[in-house]
């Protein structure tokens, strides 16, 4: 028997033997085909990893790794892959691993082969960012002369031009030109009509006549900030509040300017609900009523010239937004009058300026991760973002103490949102079970599909099958509520859907903002951007909270009278709630 041919039988040898093994696993879901095909990978890479390899030895761990793709291939995996984005990417990262591993081998006929499997990798997944990897990784340094390698990247180039349109996300100007202009705006209405999944939630929106109304009045705009003023009127037709534009850094103190208070709709009032400046703080009360904001009653301000701009999912969204988030935001250069009302009715006119606190001495600082106990024995937690693990650390900080108190408040009421899996970690310190999440969705509709006369919008289940398991060495085992607002929003109402579904404790509050998903970023002209919803989330038994928000167990409503006096109404009722339960 000659070498070659020695080569070939142990490989065919092992493909049929290890090909064999996984057709006698049958996984019962994508998370066990995943595990099986991590094991066989494992296996196949053990020999390679432990240093000088033979050709013989080699030409087995490819032989292995290979079978790895038939078994990838068998319809039953091909199912389980599509609802699962983990379980499809192994096919693409195994083929980068046999190319990569190669290309690493050196010679003629591996360089081929690590030629053959990029390019088949390539069909399976246009990546751009994979040229960085092949460009960079001094794996792939014996393939960099190679014609079809050069030909490779080339073509990775093209497909990032596809989505990334340079041409049309021009850097800032103070004047756009009137084919950039068009072009963004129908860059962003193609991109929603193509992706967007809350088209049913505007059934009466005709998108196509907005669009070429709209045609008119960007074409119309003469600087770059009235065409920035078009466009951000647009987005928040749809009604979504992860969808809208951004203007560009440039423009962003003329539209988002505003004054260190903030303020918020009480009993029909727009109510001061706080003040960041000291100075300001002695100029203007918590609990001081806005009548009158430039002249014109705040109301009637409010609904001419900040709600058009404000893209929202529910109407306590679009409430909060307008009267809490924007209400005071304009251009720097322009001072905003106020015409105040005090608890006693007594009105006055202050002026204040929109401009950033230069004296840092002026500037009132907050805990954004308080934590405290009651004088009942409550422990009460504040997170007010989940864009990063500060969150997290603040809970464990404050463990100890947690799980000595009788019960325990989340305050998610200023939480906007962020990373799902914070909050899923701060969960993991609540339950020693599998948390579960979402059902998620996304726009499957092909052109092809359409191509046959079958015009509808369709739904692609990628929720993923694996709850959150972190295991924590103690858990807090007492009662629990979370207290929620219009503004808890995005990756806290993820958290929120956990927290029901696990039964944990009880929500006080005010129904939540009601949108969550994943946007979309495009980049517009003149250094602009937006986004558009491109995620449907829902409960898993099929119940909405998108466009509707999260209802307390317990709904709290303050009172102006509450703010005036420095209640905390909605904390106040959670505390005798736990105690209640104890």
């Amino acid at each position: 028997m000659n070498r070659n041919f020695a080569f070939a039988f142990f490989v065919c040898l092992a493909v049929a033997n290890q090909a064999a093994s996984a057709a006698q696993e049958t996984p019962k879901d994508a998370a066990s085909a995943y595990q099986i095909v991590e094991n066989m990978r494992g296996e196949a890479l053990a020999k390679l990893r432990s240093g000088e390899v033979s050709d013989a030895d080699f030409a087995i761990a490819m032989g292995k790794i290979d079978a790895v793709l038939q078994y990838l291939q068998t319809p039953l995996m091909r199912d389980l892959a599509n609802g699962d984005k983990f379980l499809r990417a192994r096919r693409f990262n195994t083929l980068l691993e046999i190319a990569r591993l190669h290309a690493q081998r050196g010679g003629a006929a591996n360089i081929e082969k690590a030629l053959t499997h990029l390019e088949r990798a390539h069909q399976d997944v246009m990546a751009p960012p994979l040229k960085r990897m092949l460009t960079s990784e001094s794996a792939f340094a014996s393939l960099q002369n190679e014609p079809r390698f050069k030909a490779l990247l080339q073509n990775l180039d093209a497909t990032d031009r596809l989505w990334n349109v340079p041409s049309i996300s021009t850097p800032y100007k103070e004047k756009l030109s009137v084919e950039e202009r068009v072009a963004g705006l129908s860059l962003f209405w193609a991109e929603a009509r193509q992706n967007f999944v809350h088209f049913d939630k505007v059934p009466t929106l005709v998108w196509d006549q907005l669009y070429l109304d709209t045609l008119k009045q960007v074409m119309a705009a003469e600087t770059t900030r009235d065409y920035y003023d078009v466009l951000m009127k647009f987005a928040p037709q749809l009604r979504d509040g992860h969808t809208n534009i951004y203007p560009p850094n440039e423009l962003s103190q003329q539209f988002f300017a505003r004054p260190p208070l903030a303020t918020a709709l009480v009993d029909g009032k727009v109510i001061v609900t706080r003040a960041d400046s000291l100075s300001l703080s002695r100029r203007i009360a918590i609990g001081d009523e806005i009548y009158a904001i430039d002249g014109q009653n705040a109301i009637q301000y409010a609904e001419a010239k900040i709600a058009p701009y404000v893209s929202s999912s529910t109407p306590q969204d679009r409430t909060m937004r307008t009267y809490t988030y924007q209400l005071l935001s304009g251009d720097v250069a322009k001072p905003v009058a106020l015409t105040i009302r005090d608890a006693q009715g007594k009105e006055r006119i202050e002026t204040v300026s929109r401009a950033p606190i230069t004296d840092a001495g002026d500037v009132v600082r907050r805990e954004r991760f308080g934590f405290s106990v009651t004088p009942e024995g409550v422990a009460v937690i504040s997170i007010d973002h989940f864009e990063s693990d500060a969150g997290v650390k603040a809970l464990e900080k404050a463990l100890p103490d947690i799980l000595k108190a009788k019960g325990l408040v989340i305050d998610l009421r200023r939480n906007g949102g962020g990373s799902t899996n914070f909050g899923l970690a701060i969960l993991s310190y609540l339950t020693s079970t599998p948390i579960p999440g979402s059902a998620s969705f996304i726009r499957s509709e092909t052109a092809l599909d359409r191509a046959r006369g079958q015009a509808n919008v369709s739904w692609l289940d990628i929720s993923s099958n694996r709850p959150y398991t972190v295991k924590r060495e103690q858990i807090f085992s007492g009662p629990v509520a979370v207290l929620t607002s219009a503004q808890t929003f995005s990756a806290a109402e993820d958290f929120l859907v956990s927290y029901r579904l696990l039964k944990r404790g009880i929500t006080v509050g005010a129904a939540t903002g009601g949108s969550t998903g994943q946007p979309l970023f495009i980049k517009l002209p003149g250094g602009g951007s937006g986004r558009i919803c491109v995620k449907r989330d829902r409960f898993p038994d099929g119940s909405e909270f998108v466009g509707a928000g999260i209802t307390p167990d317990i709904e709290v409503k303050p009172s102006v009278g509450d703010v005036r006096a420095g209640r905390d109404v909605e904390l106040a009722r959670a505390v005798s709630a736990l105690l209640a339960k104890g």
